[in-house]
């Protein structure tokens, strides 16, 4: 059969005539069947980019080094992760090691009390302590953190934040995972049965202090719309990502734990210095501190104007050289912005963002909140701005 009446015929046919509904539907549907694949591969790929944190492929080193070394120190960068070595120290399978960790403060330092520690090893060939004493410059298998640093640790799936509160002496020469990398920590014996660790690699990152944990519910699920249809991975504690609770509204709120959460209605480059203060959380206060380093690189201490510095670079309005506090009272434009305020003199600088003040010193007569009486860079919660000297204030264009 042939031309018109032929296919008359063949329309009358159920079979046949299903057959074209369904080849119509699937013209129509194929755009959006195509749409929808591409975009939940491109979900897929957003969601691992944002989970793996960047995972930094670190050589293990090995060979004859100075100081007796028998691997590299590993510097630990924010935003990213390392597969490492980690052991089990101290409880019943470990009783010589003792219950205190070699933390200064005394309120730290009773381990059972703090199942949440881990002790920075030493990469030296030999155990100083065996002819001397062990020393905290000895402990550099991480770059020699400043006690209660907050690294991530995950393995087989489940995940911790431990601090530092001791130091160590690691496996000897020779002793490495599969990767090449050496036993870089120790995990108090609570946390490591909590992990399933006993002698195994590890995966860890610089994570937020003081309560980055607790502020985890906190965070919305999706990821959050930047003006322009663009997104941002959801907020997480691990190091670069450290966190970035949002909260309703336009001002920046401190949190039980000291870190902030940016509102939701605040321009992109204020909820970034929002995560960027967050990342300050754990360091401490040393005259000079962060100058004369990249403001990309995070260090372990910050004086008032690279604390403040810092904040301006992680919002992307200042360059990668902090500048002092005086270079800090000519930034800028006059006055107090809409968003961010840089209150300076020869002598001193801090900050508002949103509405909440970040600065070095913690000031009884001005300040409350959950880091009353901890000098470093912190959220400070302040009824009004400290009067104990006369500023000029300055912001950043268009903030």
């Amino acid at each position: 059969m042939s031309g018109p009446w032929a296919a008359a015929v063949m329309v009358r046919s159920r079979g046949v005539r299903a057959a074209i509904l369904c080849a119509a539907a699937l013209i129509v549907l194929a755009p959006v069947l195509v749409a929808s694949a591409v975009s939940g591969v491109i979900a897929t790929v957003q969601r691992e980019s944002c989970l793996a944190g960047g995972l930094s492929d670190v050589p293990a080193g090995g060979g004859p080094l100075a100081e007796g070394r028998f691997a590299v120190p590993l510097r630990l960068e924010p935003g990213r992760s390392y597969e490492v070595g980690a052991t089990e120290y101290g409880g019943p399978g470990d009783p010589t090691s003792g219950s205190f960790g070699a933390i200064g403060d005394p309120s730290q330092s009773y381990l059972p009390a703090h199942p949440d520690t881990f002790a920075e090893l030493s990469l030296l060939a030999s155990n100083p302590a065996d002819h001397g004493s062990f020393s905290f410059g000895d402990a550099d298998a991480l770059g020699r953190l400043p006690y209660m640093t907050a690294l991530r640790v995950t393995h087989a799936g489940r995940s911790v934040v431990l601090y530092k509160r001791d130091v160590g002496y690691g496996q000897g020469p020779g002793e490495r995972i599969a990767n090449g990398q050496p036993y870089r920590l120790d995990i108090w014996w609570r946390a490591a049965r909590a992990l399933g660790v006993s002698k195994d690699a590890v995966t860890i990152s610089l994570a937020a202090g003081g309560g980055a944990a607790a502020t985890l519910g906190a965070l919305p699920e999706t990821a959050a719309a930047e003006p322009g249809g663009g997104s941002v991975c959801p907020a997480a504690d691990g190091a670069g990502a450290i966190p970035l609770p949002l909260t309703a509204g336009s001002r920046t709120r401190i949190l039980p734990g000291g870190l902030a959460a940016a509102g939701v209605q605040t321009p992109a480059p204020v909820r970034a210095m929002v995560a960027a203060g967050n990342r300050l959380h754990t360091a401490g206060y040393l005259y000079g501190g962060g100058h004369g380093s990249s403001l990309d690189t995070l260090q372990p201490a910050y004086d008032c104007s690279s604390a403040v510095s810092y904040v301006l670079h992680g919002g992307g309005v200042l360059g990668s050289a902090a500048l002092d506090s005086t270079g800090l009272a000519s930034y800028g434009l006059p006055g107090p912005g809409r968003w961010v305020s840089i209150y300076a003199n020869s002598a001193h600088a801090f900050m508002y963002v949103a509405g909440l003040r970040f600065d070095t010193v913690f000031d009884a007569a001005y300040d409350t909140g959950p880091n009353a009486g901890v000098a470093g860079p912190r959220w400070r919660v302040s009824p009004t701005v400290p009067g104990w000297a006369s500023w000029t204030v300055r912001h950043p264009p268009g903030l």
